[in-house]
């Protein structure tokens, strides 16, 4: 049975265990990392997917025990080409001083080749980054402002199977509109805010035993209405809270349980995902531009590009048809 937090609720107890794992609308949990016990094993992550009909632009900058890594994805679905890097360093614990709430904080990551910084105010949220060399010896330069659409956001905390004191935290916070420039070597793209979205994927997670975790995202219009998904498992134990779900018109939807059926091996073939009696049903199919797969390794994660089919439809809610969705697929070996 889910277990939907509705007030304010620690992460931890005082001796480290996970207190109370569920699932809700709003940033409800209250995580303090000086409680973690597992603090070789700790991970924090926040990553940023922007996208419109040409470009797609993920950003992430991770504290993964004593390394630091900083990714920046630019997919042209346009001209079918995917500019990547991902860089890592060793440093101390807590270099980086990432914030323990999604709410606040900075994060900000520097060295001599490149500076990305994600900042985050009362109304808006900023993301800034200049890479020398980035990738092909092109420079890349963003510069981007995101605003608030909605105010429901997936906030999810599953407890591990094993370790009582191992615990992925996560928020999943779509629809915002982006706007701003990305220059990547002579290519420029420029973000408006009718036209771009995009979404915070905010993590903390503590997790012992090596473990693929796959994610489906999307999130865009469909007939003018905003509409995201998030479908994504493989870490713990999420009787209590998962993390599938959708959102129609800023209003979250959960699903029970989410069957999912492919080959992480052959991120050239589809992937299905179906849930309750015909509640969904729905096929990825990764994106193929001029031959090449739209599709990146970027250090243990690949992030593949492509549109969904099929249909959502729970009891007492209206059909969505996705014909052609933009979407992109996530596996990571934690």
């Amino acid at each position: 049975m889910q277990n939907e937090i509705k007030t304010e609720s620690a992460v931890f107890d005082a001796s480290g265990y996970v207190k109370n794992p569920g699932w809700s609308r709003l940033p409800l949990f209250t995580f303090d990392k000086s409680l973690c016990k597992n603090r070789f094993s700790l991970c924090e992550r926040d990553s940023y997917l922007i996208a419109n009909d040409e470009v797609s632009i993920y950003l992430s900058v991770a504290e993964p025990g004593v390394t630091c890594e900083v990714t920046a994805v630019i997919a042209d679905h346009i001209r079918g080409t995917i500019d990547a890097r991902t860089l890592k360093k060793y440093m101390s614990f807590g270099r980086l001083d990432m914030p323990s709430s999604s709410k606040n904080g900075d994060v900000t990551f520097t060295d001599a080749r490149v500076g990305m910084n994600f900042s985050n105010t009362a109304l808006k949220r900023y993301i800034r980054c200049e890479f020398v060399n980035f990738c092909k010896d092109k420079n890349l330069y963003i510069n981007i402002m995101l605003e608030d659409t909605i105010d429901e956001s997936l906030n999810v905390l599953i407890p591990t199977k094993q370790n009582k004191r191992g615990f992925f935290l996560k928020r999943f916070m779509p629809a915002m509109s982006a706007s701003g420039v990305v220059r990547c070597g002579g290519a420029e793209y420029n973000l408006t805010a009718e036209k771009t979205t995009a979404f915070l994927d905010w993590q903390r997670f503590s997790i012992n035993d090596k473990a693929y975790y796959h994610a489906l995202y999307a999130d865009t219009t469909i007939g003018g209405r905003k509409f995201s998904l998030c479908l994504a498992g493989g870490l713990g134990d999420p009787s209590q809270g998962s993390e599938n779900c959708y959102f129609l018109d800023g209003e979250l939807h959960k699903f029970a349980s989410v069957k999912a059926e492919g080959n992480e091996d052959r991120p050239d073939k589809p992937w299905r995902f179906t849930a309750g009696s015909s509640a969904m049903e729905i096929v990825f199919r990764p994106e193929i531009k001029s031959g090449r797969l739209m599709s990146q390794k970027c250090g243990q994660k690949v992030l593949i590009f492509g549109k969904l089919y099929g249909n959502i439809k729970q009891i007492g809610t209206e059909k969505i048809v996705l014909d052609a969705v933009p979407a992109h697929l996530e596996f990571t070996l934690v």
